[in-house]
């Protein structure tokens, strides 16, 4: 299956978004007036008349409903309502958390997560579901799933219609427990089923070696609160192992905490501005490296149409500060921030509440980084001979610079 567009297109579903965590709490009637819009000058969504007809669609359904399933809650009525409040914004980014999934969002940023595994993405000629690549000690990989095996069905559900994010939650679950996958493989699509045993996974996001001539390689794949520890270890490897130039691997990398990228701009960058924020009110806020550290050897940055968010943060200040040369294709462009508000119960909202502009000026909302070198990734070359074509061309700039 040729998925030349999509090298390096494994990512974790729910990481595309640039995302800062606030330590704010809402109580009691301040929690109603977020949630209603009662008391509130700025949001009066919900108010008196519409109350009234949500009223009435309750008692109507109430009344006529034939289908109505008595194991379903109260609790998980409310949170369905609470969930299209917020998909009302048609903000792909916007999301309520119930308890479950705030937890579970939390754990992922920590660097672990409880599932199977494995990377997903998606194919955006026909919309399905494949593995792209394997996590450390993946239980889908020792159960024999493969690369490029598409996803058909979840515990018997197919996955047809599904967001990948909602398909990613289904096979998530607790450590121990099973779930059953129905997978296509190869041009004939064969059928195969896998029962997979849940486990902890953690997440590595940084990785490195050594190539020639003094020439450093490192991959981030994601921006978790791991990253900067696993970072600067990487970093302190190549520097003992004599590491002159860098080659950063950025392709496909979704993003992910804005904080931790802010980090390990610091240790490049040197005196100068990361990145520069406004908020709904049009107020700035500038993110500036000291000049306490800075990595001062020749930089290659890789990127490609799935680098996105905080790694464009990342690459936008690099090139903006003419600290590296930006070598690939044009990265996704997502120019917005997203804030996690979590509430006294234990769920939380996380909504889109910065845009946020390059060093330089520039908001890349729907539009990305332009590479200084653009140059396509050869997947037949790939799928041949597994020559990465777009690292051949890092190698032979940086060797130059």
């Amino acid at each position: 299956m040729n998925r030349g567009k999509q090298f390096w297109a494994g990512v974790l579903a729910g990481l595309l978004a640039a995302t800062v965590m606030v330590g704010l709490t809402f109580f009691g009637s301040r929690l109603h007036m977020l949630i209603t819009g009662r008391g509130s000058s700025s949001s009066m969504l919900i108010d008196d008349k519409v109350q009234s007809k949500l009223d009435m669609i309750n008692s109507t359904i109430d009344k006529y409903y034939v289908e109505y399933d008595e194991n379903l809650s109260t609790t998980s009525r409310t949170e369905g309502m609470y969930k299209g409040l917020v998909d009302s914004l048609g903000d792909p980014y916007s999301e309520y958390y119930t308890y479950d999934e705030f937890n579970a969002a939390m754990e992922e940023d920590e660097g672990k997560f409880e599932g199977i595994g494995v990377e997903i993405a998606e194919d955006k000629e026909t919309g399905e579901f494949y593995v792209a690549g394997f996590l450390p000690n993946s239980a889908a990989q020792a159960e024999g799933m493969a690369i490029d095996d598409i996803f058909f069905a979840v515990d018997d559900d197919p996955v047809e219609d599904e967001t990948i994010n909602e398909m990613v939650k289904r096979i998530r679950g607790e450590e121990g427990t099973t779930v059953k996958l129905e997978m296509l493989r190869g041009e004939e699509r064969e059928h195969i089923t896998f029962n997979v045993i849940r486990a902890v996974v953690q997440v590595r996001s940084v990785s490195s070696n050594m190539m020639d001539d003094g020439i450093g390689y490192m991959h981030i794949s994601s921006f978790d609160q791991v990253t900067y520890e696993q970072f600067m270890n990487e970093l302190e490897d190549l520097q003992s192992g004599g590491m002159k130039k860098l080659i950063l691997d950025l392709r496909s990398n979704p993003g992910g905490d804005v904080d931790v990228t802010l980090k390990i701009a610091d240790e490049i960058l040197g005196d100068a501005r990361i990145v520069y924020t406004k908020d709904k009110e049009g107020r700035e806020k500038d993110y500036d490296s000291d000049d306490k550290k800075k990595l001062d050897i020749p930089i290659v940055v890789l990127v490609n149409g799935y680098s996105a968010s905080a790694s464009e943060i990342l690459t936008g200040a690099l090139k903006d500060n003419h600290v590296a040369k930006v070598v690939g294709t044009t990265t996704f462009g997502k120019g917005i921030m997203q804030t996690i508000l979590p509430f006294t119960d234990g769920t939380a909202i996380k909504l889109t509440s910065h845009r946020y502009y390059t060093p330089s000026g520039v908001n890349i909302q729907g539009v990305g980084i332009e590479p200084d070198v653009e140059i396509e990734f050869d997947s037949e070359a790939y799928d041949k001979t597994g020559e990465d074509n777009q690292l051949k061309e890092a190698e032979k700039i940086i060797r130059g610079m």
